[in-house]
């Protein structure tokens, strides 16, 4: 009974042992076996080289995209750049070309020179500028280079305005054809200039953009301001250095004036200012005593009396009859300007323009001479150290006698009571009036002139 019982529990025993020693051998064949098949080393041998390749490709389009949208956005920033620079600069010119070789302001090859703001005093234009073509390391960029002081090596600045451009990059095309023609060979004016128009082409993304500008003296009648007439006179200036602003100071020629028709409801004057593609225009009434356009200098007698404006090398050399001067002795004359504008040559209002009147002869004992605007006048000294010398009883140099009153006011007037050889004389400005009337009070005779300063 008892061994019975002992080989049944060493079955239990052995059939307990026996599935964990097999399974620990299983595991141990298995590990043993691990690894990969050929077809699974042929997949990855060509599947791999494929989606490295996809995704190497993906990676090369989004670096060449990048590239290219950068390039694009480069040049939609040198054409915003030089379009801004270039409608001013033709629109300011008076003078351009488009000869190459070296330029008028700084270096380079000029593809388009301009001028403007002349210079009474050397008859020579103080801006100019430059577009030139410049070699930048493998590459060539478009300088817009500025000389403040006329023609020179070195400009007053360089400033690039487009980083990439053909080797040989055209010049702009000039129209009408006959002035580019010209404009090919050296400096022509802009007056007939209709059209000048720059095609830039940068080839690192092949980008072509075209500018177009035209200048302001340039007068097509469709475009003219419907207030713009033809000048039908001149505002000339005085011979250089003979005053303070001889080269900015204009005097309107009154010599079609008429006494007739300035009684009779007023006569209309354009005036065209010598050198700009400026004009000014004003209405003028007349009353009284008569006037009539005078010269430079309206008297001269020294050394008892004479006018100052004109003689003494003051303001001398201004072109035909810048005065109105009365015609009769121990009159009074009443004068009248009105709508006083200053337009360009497409009728577009000027601004920062100064009026400028004063004395063109002599205020004696018992004359004056009273102006009155809508905006204030303020005085144009005559020199350093006067800015009237003795005109008005004015008594000594620096000073304003009680004779002249009103400056800085919209009413000047000027009065004497003794008769002097003049060493000055009334000279006054305001600021874009509207309007000014003139009072001239003679026991000989008195003159007005009128002008205008340029910014």
């Amino acid at each position: 009974m008892r061994r019975r019982q002992f080989r049944a529990f060493r079955v239990r025993r052995v059939r307990a042992q026996g599935p964990p020693r097999a399974a620990h051998e299983r595991g141990v064949f298995e590990t043993s076996e691990k690894g990969f098949t050929l077809i699974e080393l042929l997949v990855m041998v060509v599947v791999i080289p494929l989606v490295i390749g996809a995704i190497a490709a993906g990676l090369l389009a989004v670096f060449s995209f990048q590239t290219g949208v950068a390039n694009r956005l480069s040049d939609s920033g040198d054409a915003q750049v030089t379009s801004a620079y270039f409608e001013k600069d033709v629109q300011s010119a008076l003078q351009l070309t488009v000869s190459s070789g070296a330029p008028q302001c700084g270096s380079g090859n000029q593809l388009l020179g301009l001028e403007w703001s002349l210079n009474q005093q050397t008859g020579t234009y103080s801006t100019v500028v430059s577009y030139v073509e410049t070699p930048t390391g493998s590459t060539y960029s478009l300088l817009r280079q500025f000389c403040s002081s006329g023609v020179a090596t070195t400009p007053t600045t360089s400033t690039t305005v487009a980083s990439d451009l053909l080797v040989s990059q055209p010049p702009p095309n000039i129209s009408p054809s006959a002035d580019a023609t010209t404009a090919s060979q050296g400096w022509i004016s802009t007056q007939s200039v209709t059209k000048v128009n720059f095609v830039l082409t940068e080839p690192k993304s092949n980008y072509t953009y075209a500018l177009a500008a035209v200048p302001k003296s340039s007068l097509p009648p469709s475009q003219l301001g419907s207030s713009q007439t033809s000048p039908t006179a001149t505002c000339g200036f005085a011979t250089p250095g003979t005053g303070t602003y001889a080269s900015t100071l204009c005097f309107v020629d009154f010599s079609s004036f008429s006494q007739a028709e300035a009684s009779s409801g007023g006569q209309a004057f354009s005036v065209g200012i010598e050198g700009t593609p400026f004009t000014i225009s004003f209405d003028l009434s007349a009353s009284s005593g008569a006037v009539a356009g005078h010269s430079f200098p309206t008297y001269a007698n020294p050394p008892t009396s004479e006018a100052f404006l004109g003689n003494n090398g003051f303001y001398t050399g201004v072109p035909n009859s810048p005065a109105l001067y009365q015609t009769t002795e121990g009159t009074t004359t009443t004068l009248t300007f009105t709508n006083f504008q200053v337009l360009d040559s497409r009728g577009n209002p000027a601004t920062d323009w100064e009026l400028v009147t004063g004395d063109a002869e002599s205020t004696d004992a018992g004359e004056s001479i009273t102006w009155t605007s809508d905006q204030n006048l303020n005085l144009i000294p005559n020199g350093p150290n006067s800015p009237v010398g003795n005109a008005c009883n004015s008594v000594a140099p620096g000073t304003n006698a009680q004779y002249l009153t009103g400056v800085g006011t919209t009413t000047v007037e000027c009065s004497a009571t003794v008769s002097s050889d003049k060493t000055g004389t009334v000279m006054l400005d305001a600021l874009t009036p509207k309007s000014l009337g003139v009072t001239l009070v003679g026991t000989g005779l008195e003159a007005v002139f009128v002008g205008l300063l340029l910014p």
